[in-house]
């Protein structure tokens, strides 16, 4: 018996250890930006291997956080000079950050927190299946019906769902509700992103006036495998798990936020199946991104709102990515965002994507736009702790500020639609009331 107790816990003490065994030696630089000219520059420090934790940006003082390989250090500091940024380091060894670093984003677990599921903390995945699932069965006889739609099997063998939230019965002559979509996790170290989303739906069952005039679609984890690699292997894995390339069991995942079909591969972006920035083979060569365009496709015109979570510093930001200039609903969009913002208790910024993050192809956010989705938002939250690895303590706060602003934003479509509605109701039933009378 003491023999397999010793035997169990060296097992487990290598497990421990090799987990984010691969960053081993790896530093992470702060980048402050003193000028304008260095912000045009900045993608002299960009390279397939080098991993912006946090962009950084002159014109919000954003001191931008870059994670750089021991094989990159010389060219990358030769890049800081050239550039004419000081060398700041902010992490020497990023695996003996996070191995430190991990349990303490942790809150301590109570023996019965088996039996309990909260929302405002991490889970793994399959707990969150059955999260959901218990949601679509109580739904089962009420008024408001939560269906957990299975889209497929992801890579590694895993449902890729999502949530339709609605409440009523359609009658034949009422307009189909519009619809509000919501994504998380398409990269999968952004975690925080999961208890946004799973809070968002929590609310919406207690706000009844939400599901009364609008339907949701709310996809939990976009990126289950990615997700679940997070936990196992490499905390800071930002790919899918697939093996459609030509190195793909060698260099396995494509970036999900780099395969939509809308610019794809040119910026921001890379061909080659090692980088953490690969698009795939093609545009839409991964279930996660299809699945996306089939939401979106079987939907239209109804998808009047699409919200993307990820975890890049405190941004409300909107379209375009690709480019350097606005949609042609930068003023709705403006005005919709400021009144988000002014909804949150954090200091948040609303901009352009591509002057927060530069120019960045392939995005979900940009190919919805172009798919005549007329409110398109990223919503980059607020870091907390190193910007990337949220402690958990922090997560209440912050999504409830995502709850906020997805509210705001909620309102307003039903005002639009509201609006329209009318417009289109009262000139004929003014007709049909003048025939009658005639």
């Amino acid at each position: 018996m003491l023999l397999h107790l010793v035997y169990f816990s060296c097992m487990f003490c290598f497990f421990v250890t090799a987990i984010n065994e691969d960053y081993r030696g790896y530093k992470v630089y702060n980048i402050q930006l003193e000028t304008l000219e260095q912000q045009k520059n900045l993608k002299i420090l960009k390279s397939d291997l080098i991993d912006f934790w946090t962009a950084p940006n002159y014109n919000y003082g954003v001191v931008g956080k870059v994670m750089v390989p021991p094989s990159h250090y010389v060219w990358f500091e030769e890049k800081l000079q050239e550039l004419g940024v000081n060398r700041d380091v902010y992490i020497e060894d990023v695996y003996e950050y996070l191995t430190k670093g991990e349990n303490r984003a942790r809150l301590p677990r109570s023996v019965d927190d088996e039996h309990y599921f909260d929302v405002n903390r991490y889970h793994r995945y399959d707990d969150i299946l059955a999260y959901l699932r218990k949601l679509h069965e109580q739904s089962a006889d009420s008024l408001t019906k939560v269906e957990l739609v299975e889209y497929g099997v992801t890579a590694q063998n895993r449902p890729l769902v999502y949530l339709r939230i609605s409440r009523g019965t359609k009658e034949n002559n009422t307009p189909e509700k519009p619809i509000i979509v919501i994504e998380a996790a398409t990269n999968p170290r952004d975690w925080v992103t999961i208890p946004a989303a799973l809070n968002i739906v929590e609310n919406l069952l207690k706000e009844q006036r939400l599901l009364e005039y609008l339907e949701w679609i709310v996809i939990p984890v976009l990126n289950p495998d990615g997700y679940e690699y997070t936990h196992t292997n490499i905390r800071l894995w930002q790919k899918s798990r697939s093996t459609n390339s030509n190195m793909g069991h060698v260099c396995p995942g494509v970036n999900i936020n780099r395969n939509f079909d809308f610019d794809w591969q040119n910026f921001d972006t890379s061909s080659s199946p090692c980088s953490h920035l690969y698009a795939g083979v093609e545009p839409f060569s991964e279930i996660e991104s299809r699945m996306i365009r089939d939401i979106i496709n079987n939907n239209a015109p109804r998808v009047k709102l699409y919200m993307s979570l990820q975890n890049n510093g405190g941004y409300i930001s909107v379209p375009w990515y690709y480019e350097r200039a606005a949609s042609g609903m930068f003023r709705q969009h403006y005005l919709l965002g400021l009144d988000m913002v002014r909804a949150i208790n954090e200091d948040y910024k609303l901009d352009i994507g591509s002057n927060v993050f530069d120019r960045i192809s392939g995005t979900s956010t940009d190919y919805i736009r172009s798919k005549a989705v007329l409110y398109t938002y990223n919503f980059d939250i607020v870091q907390r702790g190193n910007g990337v690895i949220i402690p958990e303590e922090d997560v209440s706060a912050i999504v409830n500020d995502v709850w906020k602003a997805t509210k705001v934003a909620a309102e307003e479509m039903i005002r639009i639609n509201t609006a329209n509605y009318s417009l289109f109701v009262l000139p004929v039933c003014s007709f049909f009331n003048l025939v009658l009378l005639i």
